[in-house]
């Protein structure tokens, strides 16, 4: 497993990347780089883990991810897949791409704030993200320099938009010590291609890393800023959503399918992190969508 931490270069003649990850041979990994990358998903879901922050993402999701922050986007269609090959527009660069003092000056005062806040990384609302996006998928084949002048233009509207909420918590913070983040890194990925497995414990997740239970504890914590069982259960209830709002599925399966032994469990899970029952919240995304017709009652989780 090659580090998390990666290195990134530009093309010959570029002062940073700007690429749609569809027609890259990437993996579905959780990983870092000393890059700022501004991603745009136009159409998808899956779920976005960012520092310590797990969430669900739909089509027009935007975020900007600053230096060393761990992020992955995996995307529902190939999940389980060794490479993602969902499409996405994303551009990387350098704090200091045009220069030590680029975004001292005045004119970016805005821009420098913006970059300071993404150390958590920022998340964009979706309507200003639509808009956006349009701008970004076009940058992707504009002669180099036009290009450069779009990237500057997208970094002065998006430091306006006062709507962007941070993502990984104030506490989080990611360790520089790289055999710690390689091993974090691996047993991220297993959890990822594992989550919906009723059988995966902390005692398997353990001896994956190669250490006791409970060092074991101790360094996820450090590593992610979550228990292990907390950060297993946001991924499983981040299906599930997905699930209740794109699907018909009863209740009593979907549970299921998330990985979730019992209903109990799941129902208190899905209440501590989303603070209202599965069925209300499928009732809520109805309510405002109205796209699917009403599911089947769960007789067995009433």
């Amino acid at each position: 497993m090659k580090p998390a931490y990666e290195k990134l270069l530009p093309p010959p003649g570029q002062s940073f990347r700007c690429f749609n990850r569809q027609f890259l041979s990437l993996t579905a990994k959780w990983h870092r780089h000393p890059e700022i990358e501004l991603t745009y998903v136009c159409q998808g879901t899956g779920t976005r883990i960012v520092g310590d922050h797990i969430a669900s993402y739909e089509d027009h999701d935007l975020a900007l991810i600053g230096p060393d922050l761990p992020h992955t986007w995996q995307s529902d269609e190939f999940q389980g897949n060794r490479l993602d090959l969902h499409p996405a527009i994303v551009v990387q660069f350098r704090r200091d791409f045009l220069g030590e003092a680029f975004f001292d000056s005045a004119e970016f005062a805005g821009v420098r704030t913006m970059i300071d806040r993404a150390a958590r990384g920022l998340h964009f609302p979706r309507e200003f993200s639509r808009e956006m996006g349009a701008r970004l998928i076009g940058m992707v084949d504009l002669p180099a320099g036009t290009r450069l002048i779009r990237l500057l233009e997208c970094l002065l509207e998006l430091s306006r938009c006062e709507q962007a909420l941070p993502l990984a918590s104030v506490g989080f913070s990611s360790s520089s010590d790289f055999p710690a983040a390689s091993r974090a890194e691996r047993i991220c990925a297993y959890i990822a291609e594992h989550y919906c497995d009723p059988e995966l414990s902390h005692q398997q997740l353990a001896l994956q890393a190669e250490m006791n239970p409970s060092a074991f504890s101790r360094f996820f914590r450090e590593a992610t800023g979550k228990t292990v069982m907390n950060y297993l259960a946001e991924m499983r209830i981040s299906l599930a959503c997905r699930l209740l709002m794109q699907t018909d599925q009863p209740v009593s399966e979907i549970y299921r399918s998330c990985g979730f032994s019992h209903a109990s469990n799941f129902n208190r899970q899905f209440h501590r992190l989303r603070r209202v029952s599965a069925r209300e919240f499928r009732k809520q995304h109805r309510a405002s969508v109205g796209s699917l017709p009403p599911a089947a009652p769960d007789l067995a989780l009433q």
